[in-house]
C-alpha cells in the first residue's frame, strides 16, 4: 500500500467525505466481488456492498490501523454475508421470502437465457474452493492486481498466484472467458456510489467535492448535512428533513425540492438557476442565501418567513408565480 493510500485511509477514519469517495472508487467492486463469491447473486451482493460502505463510514473512526483498510473491509463484508445467510435461513423457515422486483426491459425469453447463463457461471465458479473463487472473481471483475488481492485477503502474493493458476486450470479457457465477460458486465459503476451517499443513515454527513448530479433523495433525514463544492444539478429532494443543512459552492441548477423541511439552512456562493421549491416547511429561524445565483428559481407554496437574501442574482425568480421584480416594484411603491 502506497503512502498516498495510507494518508487517504487516515482521512477516511476522520470522516473526510472526499477521501471516502476515493475509497468507494477503489474498493466498491472488491467488496461487491467478495460478497458475490459468497452469496452467488449480483443483486444481493450489491445490497451487501452498500451496507458495508455505510457501516464503514459510520465506524471508520474506530479503525486503529488505516493501512489495513482493505482487510478490514473484507472482514466487514464477510460478517455481512454471514448475517445475510442467517436472516435468509430464518425467512425461508418462516415463509417470508419474496421475489426481487426488477425492471422488465427484456423479453421473457431473454430473461430466461440470462438466468440460465448466470446459473451456469455460478455452477462453474462453485466448483472452486471459496478462497480460490474469491481470488478469481476479484481478479476478473475489475482487474485488481495480484498485490491488491493479497492485501485484501491477507494472503501472500505467491498464494494468490497459485490459487489463480489452479482456478484457470479447473475452469478451462472457454468458461473462463465467459466468467470474465459476465463479471465485467455486472461490475458496479457510479450509480452505486450515489446509492451509498443517499442512504438515510448518512445524515449529519459532510459531502466535499462530490459529483451527485441527477440524484434522487426520498423520505430520508438529512438533518445537519453539509455540502461543500458538490454538483447537485438536476437532482431531486422529496419529503426530507434538511433543517440546519449547509450548502457552500454548490451547483444546484434545476434542483427540485418537494415537501422539504428547510428551516435554518445556509446557502453560500451557489448556482441555483432554475431551481424549484414547492411546499417548503419552515420552523424556527429563517434561511439565508448569500452570494447565490437565484435567477429563474421558483418558490411555490413555501414558508419564506425571515428568509435573508444577500448579494444574490434574483433575475427571473418567481414566488407563487409572481416575478420577484414585480413584487419589489410593489414593495417600493408602498414605501
Amino acid at each position: 500500500m502506497t503512502g498516498t493510500e495510507v494518508a487517504r485511509n487516515d482521512r477516511v477514519s476522520k470522516r473526510d467525505m472526499e477521501a471516502f469517495e476515493d475509497l468507494i472508487n477503489k474498493y466498491a467492486n472488491a467488496v461487491y466481488g467478495i460478497a458475490y463469491s459468497k452469496v452467488g447473486d449480483f443483486h444481493t451482493a450489491q445490497d451487501i456492498a452498500q451496507e458495508v460502505f455505510v457501516k464503514a463510514y459510520r465506524k471508520c473512526s474506530s479503525l486503529r490501523e488505516p493501512d489495513k483498510m482493505g482487510s478490514w473491509l473484507y472482514t466487514v463484508t464477510t460478517r455481512e454475508c454471514m448475517d445475510w445467510f442467517r436472516l435468509s435461513k430464518q425467512s425461508r423457515a418462516c415463509g417470508l421470502t419474496e421475489d426481487v422486483d426488477l425492471p422488465q426491459l427484456e423479453t421473457t425469453e431473454d430473461q430466461l437465457l440470462k438466468k440460465e447463463l448466470r446459473h451456469e457461471i455460478w455452477d462453474a465458479l462453485n466448483t472452486l474452493s471459496e478462497v480460490n473463487r474469491t481470488v478469481t472473481i476479484l481478479y476478473y471483475i475489475d482487474e485488481y492486481k495480484i498485490r491488491e488481492i493479497s492485501d485484501l485477503l491477507a494472503l501472500s502474493v505467491d498464494a494468490v498466484e497459485s490459487r489463480l493458476r489452479r482456478s484457470r486450470k479447473l475452469l478451462k479457457k472457454e468458461m473462463l472467458r465467459i466468467v470474465s465477460d459476465n463479471l465485467n458486465a455486472n461490475k458496479l459503476n457510479d450509480a452505486f456510489k450515489k446509492k451509498v451517499f443517499q442512504d438515510e443513515r448518512m445524515s449529519e454527513t459532510k459531502f466535499h467535492r462530490v459529483s451527485m448530479g441527477k440524484s434522487d433523495f426520498n423520505d430520508i433525514d438529512m438533518f445537519g448535512t453539509q455540502f461543500y463544492n458538490v454538483n447537485l444539478q438536476d437532482s431531486r429532494f422529496d419529503n426530507i428533513n434538511m433543517s440546519k443543512t449547509f450548502f457552500h459552492d454548490i451547483n444546484m441548477q434545476h434542483v427540485k425540492f418537494e415537501e422539504i423541511g428547510l428551516w435554518d439552512i445556509e446557502v453560500c456562493n451557489s448556482a441555483m438557476g432554475g431551481a424549484n421549491f414547492h411546499h417548503i416547511k419552515q420552523e424556527g429561524k429563517g434561511n439565508r442565501f448569500d452570494s447565490c445565483e437565484l435567477q429563474g428559481t421558483t418558490f411555490v407554496q413555501c414558508n419564506l418567513a425571515n428568509v435573508d437574501i444577500q448579494d444574490c442574482d434574483i433575475t427571473g425568480m418567481k414566488i407563487n408565480g409572481i416575478p420577484i421584480e414585480e413584487l419589489l416594484k410593489h414593495y417600493k411603491g408602498e414605501i
